[in-house]
C-alpha cells in the first residue's frame, strides 16, 4: 500500500504542474463556477500530494521509489512555494 502511494503522489505531482501550466496560460476566465481562484486549487490539491509524497516514503524499497520520493518532495515543494509566492503578489497588485 505505501509503494502505491509513492507511485500515486508522484503522478499527481507531475498532474499538479501540468495543471499550473494550463491554469497560468489560460486566458481570462470567469471563476465565479469554482468559488475560488484556480490558482488557490492548484496550490491545495499540490499541498495535499505534497503531504502524500512524506506518506510514500514509508514504502521505498529501492532507490527507484527513493528517487520518487525525493523528486516528488522537491517538485510539489517548489510549486507550492511559487504558487503561493505568485498568490500572494497577485493579490498586492489587485
Amino acid at each position: 500500500m505505501k509503494k502505491k502511494i509513492n507511485i500515486w503522489a508522484f503522478i499527481c505531482s507531475i498532474i499538479c504542474i501540468v495543471l499550473f501550466f494550463l491554469v497560468s496560460l489560460s486566458g481570462p476566465i470567469d471563476y465565479s463556477i469554482l468559488g475560488t481562484h484556480p490558482l488557490n486549487l492548484v496550490l491545495y490539491i499540490t499541498l495535499i500530494i505534497f503531504f502524500f509524497g512524506v506518506l510514500g516514503f514509508s514504502g521505498i524499497e529501492g532507490w527507484r521509489g527513493m528517487a520518487r520520493s525525493v523528486a516528488t518532495i522537491i517538485l510539489t515543494l517548489g510549486l507550492s512555494v511559487f504558487l503561493t509566492f505568485v498568490i500572494f503578489f497577485g493579490n498586492l497588485l489587485r
